[in-house]
């Protein structure tokens, strides 16, 4: 079952407001790299990449039609034939270092990053780096492909500039904690957390030292000042306190959180995300299944792949395999490089 995703730098973060600020202002000329941008938006992936070849048929930009069928391409999980696009896009820039370039350039490092070409994707950041050196991200993200490669005192190095570009970051240093964990340097990940802590205690607001605390594991404390912030209506403090009681083992006071959010603001899709999975994990799976599918109702957002994929899983636990095994195959069209949802497909097809 997928978990919350709470890495913030995902690979469409940038794609759609660069273009508008790089030039796709010439609305008759780029008709179609318009309507694939907003395609990819959708997620309709294929849509798009028809959109940007009517493109090339029109003569339109070619560097935005490139990068456009990079996008899709990423999402359709195709990173070979991304990192073409994004280097075909590269080609077509006129010399001058602006921030498309620069944009396009993120990009074909995060699509040489998903086929495990860390190497490659660490030139590109240092490239970005060596032009503008206070680029957060760059170092960053760096960073991470640095653990990926097995250079973790070089990481540390790139993750502590990241810090100290952004020092009232909390969210950089939150994400690096979840990375370093990731690697199996967790311990040293909770040991930035609690420096950021100790240096900015007076500064820091209840959501942000409950934020803190939950990462830390000390989900006493993590209570405490998540309740505290809880009505401010914002959605991270009930996703992470509604976890937080999870942890602790309180499940139906974290429903009452996750309903108590949805019931008094506007919809969110992590909500009824987490909602979802913590009624499954008490095996109310028609409950869960009407979660899951209000929040895809909401449309596009960062959580869609989650509860697509547990929309199924909870088919599957209420014995509708048939749907299960439809609903799959959508999915796999859309994501295909999700191995866990191989799995399950292999599985339903023996249902």
């Amino acid at each position: 079952m997928k978990h919350i995703n709470i890495y913030k730098i995902t690979v469409f973060s940038m794609a759609f407001g660069m273009c508008m600020l790089t030039g796709c202002g010439n609305e008759v000329k780029n008709t179609n790299i318009n309507k694939g941008m907003e395609l990819l938006e959708q997620m309709d992936y294929n849509g798009a990449l028809e959109s940007f070849e009517a493109a090339l048929v029109y003569k339109e930009d070619e560097q935005l039609i490139y990068r456009g069928e990079g996008l899709a391409n990423m999402g359709l999980g195709d990173y070979e034939t991304a990192t073409e696009c994004f280097l075909n896009s590269i080609s077509y820039a006129d010399g001058n270092v602006t921030n498309l370039e620069f944009d396009t350039n993120y990009y074909l490092a995060s699509a040489y990053y998903k086929l495990g070409k860390y190497e490659e994707a660490e030139k590109i950041y240092s490239a970005i780096i060596d032009l503008r050196g206070k680029e957060t991200d760059a170092y960053f993200l760096r960073a991470c492909t640095l653990l990926k490669e097995g250079y973790y005192e070089s990481a540390v190095k790139d993750f502590e500039k990241a810090f100290s570009l952004e020092p009232n970051n909390l969210d950089l240093v939150t994400d690096a904690f979840v990375e370093m964990q990731a690697a199996g340097f967790g311990e040293e990940g909770k040991g930035y957390l609690q420096e950021f802590l100790t240096k900015k205690d007076k500064e820091l607001k209840d959501a942000q030292k409950g934020t803190i605390y939950f990462y830390l594991e000390d989900y006493t404390n993590a209570r405490i000042y998540l309740d505290g912030a809880l009505n401010q209506g914002n959605p991270e403090v009930s996703l992470i306190l509604g976890k937080t009681y999870e942890k602790l083992g309180d499940m139906n006071y974290a429903l009452v959180v996750y309903q108590t959010y949805l019931d008094s603001n506007a919809p969110s899709a992590a909500i009824y995300n987490s909602l979802g999975v913590c009624l499954m994990n008490q095996g109310k799976y028609e409950e869960a299944l009407e979660a899951f599918e209000a929040g895809i109702d909401l449309g596009n957002s960062s959580y869609i792949q989650n509860l697509k994929f547990n929309q199924i899983v909870a088919k599957e636990y209420l014995g509708k395999f048939s749907e299960a095994k439809n609903l799959m195959q959508e999915y796999l069209a859309v994501y295909p490089d999700d191995n866990t949802a191989k799995q399950e497909y292999e599985f339903l097809q023996t249902r």
